[in-house]
């Protein structure tokens, strides 16, 4: 017979050029054909792995050369024969016989083919692999853990993702004929595996590397269910309880023995779950959220969110773990940066705070008519949140409780606007939050800003991240990746009728920067106290409500990290998304600014001197000292523009401008009218 490889080897050449086939259809399927008999090639003189490998491959190859619209018609007709060959010689029940070599990457290569040739049958003949779908169903009849599962849950995920992504088969029928049958199974195979990792009356079931791999492969599949749900609006059972039966069930796992990298991905599926975007990093586009979301899976998110609030108040928050971030993938590299890994706990906080908007929406749309329209829940819940980030952070009573959003969501724009907006929209239906006051020393004592969200100091944090760079904000305006636009628009409508509060918070934000930079040089460093009693802890904010989580206090835990020193400069070298000064006439146009500092430094201070200091410096004695003063000497004028304010608005102005001159121009790409008049009211009110 005729060695192998070499005729592979003419065989690649050709299909990487998209070449007719000038030997016979038969002789190129028999060549093609893999073998689950090592014997056959090892009697050539060959190694029968690597052939395998190699045909595996080249099928795939094939697969994609006859999918292709670009291949001549003459040669697509050709490759497409050779697959019907390759079905007809039983490829499928070959590929599915290698599933049991205890051969990794072979597994691997044998279920992305396996993959491609149930997507390639779904798009050209119409039908599903019935060989796959049977492997399928008794792979998942087998426990956990067996070496079956990893190549049945992959091809699952990757079928499933193809239907998502291919609108030729983006269709629910062939969803049905997949989903279907696999029901019942796949629902006790979930709750089997959930059930031995977390129930701690049996001996837990120990997840070695292939059975971690195993679960998140599990967790990826649930995640592309969720999506299906949505995209598809599959009216299925298995779709339909993945939110409200199987994700909570997920929940166990944070105090289960497994990988810290499995109880991130179950977070972070939760968060996109929570948040609709399901699918989003596959999807060709995001999911339009009012367009997708109906009464039943506004039901199905509900009672996920209640059942994630009632454990929050059993104290789960505790039980999430957050480890040192490192850039090795969760290997070992002693050059990993060091600090708490905060994608987890910010994905953990959004979760709770859409947990919490999630429930009260439901209950405002089922009790129409009945005046339930306050977040009631919401001062339950963030005492929990706060003391959950001061225990994995070691952070100490902070100047600004709302402080926490650009703190944690730093690095993650999009999360720390829909946090934004969250707060926002919880605090326009909280008249308990939504109160006022006349004195700009009395701002800290308010709820909204002991409970860390008050949406004027949120507001005016996140311009001190961008350095009050109108050019960032414009750059988010125009994104389509996050939901800056309505929670500006929101809140610029909220700014409008509030006004005298945002000049009071400006008061509070300079008094307080006052304060800070005033105490640096004065102020002694002491070692924390971490066994003093609450009501001195809290010096800063003796107001906060009492949580119902365990007190952090009694865990050991190191000297305090400063709060935002670096954090600020991080940010505020932010790079421009779009150089719009690039544009034709453009650059006459540009209002020219200087980036105003987040903070001014006393005249003759050396700013490393201060940097230093302010890494030392115990915020509890500054919270302290600030509130002596501000009992001890009179306020500033109440509406005085000056520091904070000043900068705010000419923020506002200079983004106002922006928008202007690019809608004349045709270039702003939505029309910003409303938006405009917005911009144009708040400006107005400033300069009063």
């Amino acid at each position: 017979m005729e060695r192998p490889l070499p005729g592979l080897r003419r065989l690649h050449n050709i299909l990487l050029q998209a070449a007719p086939l000038h030997e016979d259809l038969q002789a190129a399927a028999v060549l093609l054909m893999p073998s689950d008999n090592p014997a056959i090639h090892e009697n050539a003189g060959w190694v029968h792995r690597d052939v395998t490998l190699l045909q595996l491959s080249l099928i795939q190859l094939l697969i994609i050369k006859a999918e292709n619209l670009c291949t001549e018609p003459q040669v697509r007709r050709q490759y497409s024969r050779v697959v019907e060959l390759l079905q007809q010689h039983g490829v499928n029940a070959t590929i599915i016989r290698l599933f049991s070599s205890s051969d990794k990457v072979l597994v691997h290569i044998s279920t992305k083919c396996l993959s491609c040739l149930v997507l390639y049958q779904l798009k050209f003949q119409n039908v599903v692999n019935a060989e796959w779908l049977q492997f399928c169903l008794s792979s998942l009849g087998e426990e956990p853990g067996s070496h079956i599962g990893m190549p049945c849950l992959m091809s699952l995920v990757a079928v499933c993702k193809g239907i998502l992504m291919d609108e030729r088969i983006r269709k629910a029928d062939y969803v049905l004929q997949i989903i279907a049958p696999l029901e019942k199974v796949f629902e006790g195979f979930c709750a089997t595996w959930i059930f031995r990792l977390s129930n701690s009356d049996c001996k837990p079931l120990t997840l070695d590397g292939e059975s971690s791999s195993q679960f998140s492969c599990l967790l990826d599949l649930l995640e592309v269910l969720v999506a299906l749900r949505i995209e598809l609006t599959l009216n299925v059972s298995l779709c339909k309880h993945v939110l409200p039966v199987i994700l909570p069930q997920a929940l166990n796992l944070m105090a289960a023995p497994i990988p810290y990298f499995v109880k991130k991905q179950a977070i972070l599926v939760l968060k996109r779950c929570l948040l609709y975007k399901a699918g989003e990093d596959f999807l060709p586009s995001p999911h339009s959220l009012f367009n997708q979301q109906g009464a039943a899976s506004d039901k199905e998110l509900a009672t996920l969110a209640s059942i994630l609030l009632a454990a929050v108040e059993e104290c789960w928050l505790f039980q999430v773990p957050s480890c040192d971030r490192s850039n090795s993938f969760s290997g070992a590299n002693e050059g990993s940066e060091h600090g708490q890994d905060l994608v987890l706990l910010g994905s953990t906080c959004l979760s709770v705070l859409k947990a919490v908007e999630i429930q009260f929406c439901y209950k405002a749309s089922s009790s129409t008519g009945s005046g339930h329209t306050e977040f009631s829940e919401m001062p339950t819940y963030m005492p929990d949140l706060l003391t959950f980030l001061k225990l994995h952070l070691k952070w100490k009573e902070p100047m600004h409780y709302c402080e926490w959003v650009s703190l944690i969501f730093i690095e993650q724009d999009d999360d720390m606007l829909e946090v934004a907006k969250s707060l926002l929209h919880m605090y326009l239906h909280n008249p308990r939050l939504n109160s006022t006051t006349s004195d700009g020393k009395d701002i800290g004592k308010l709820l909204s800003h002991e409970h860390g969200m008050n949406p004027h100091c949120i507001f005016l944090f996140l311009l001190k991240n961008v350095s009050f760079d109108s050019s960032v904000l414009l750059d988010f305006l125009i994104s389509s990746e996050t939901c800056f636009l309505e929670y500006f628009v929101m809140y610029l409508k909220l700014l409008k009728e509030d006004w005298p509060q945002f000049c009071l918070t400006c008061t509070f934000h300079d008094m307080s920067s006052s304060v800070l930079f005033s105490s640096v040089a004065n102020v002694s460093v002491c070692p924390l106290q971490m066994n003093m009693p609450r009501a001195q802890e809290c010096i800063c904010s003796p107001h906060v409500a009492k949580s119902t989580v365990p007190d952090p206090k009694n865990k050991q835990s190191p000297r305090s990290q400063p709060s935002d020193s670096k954090s600020s400069s991080a940010l505020g070298a932010l790079q421009r998304l779009v150089e719009y000064d690039s544009s034709e006439d453009s650059d006459s146009e540009m209002l020219v600014t200087e980036p105003c500092p987040v903070m001014s430094h006393r005249a003759g201070a050396d700013s490393s001197d201060i940097d230093k200091h302010m890494k030392d410096l115990e915020l509890t004695a500054i919270c302290s000292r600030f509130h002596n003063m501000s009992a001890s000497k009179p306020a500033a004028p109440v509406y005085q523009a000056r520091g904070i304010q000043q900068k705010s608005a000419q923020c506002l102005a200079n983004l106002q401008g922006a928008i202007d001159r690019l809608h004349r121009k045709k270039l702003f790409p939505y029309n910003p009218t409303a938006l405009l008049k917005l911009l144009t009211h708040v400006c107005a009110l400033s300069k009063e």
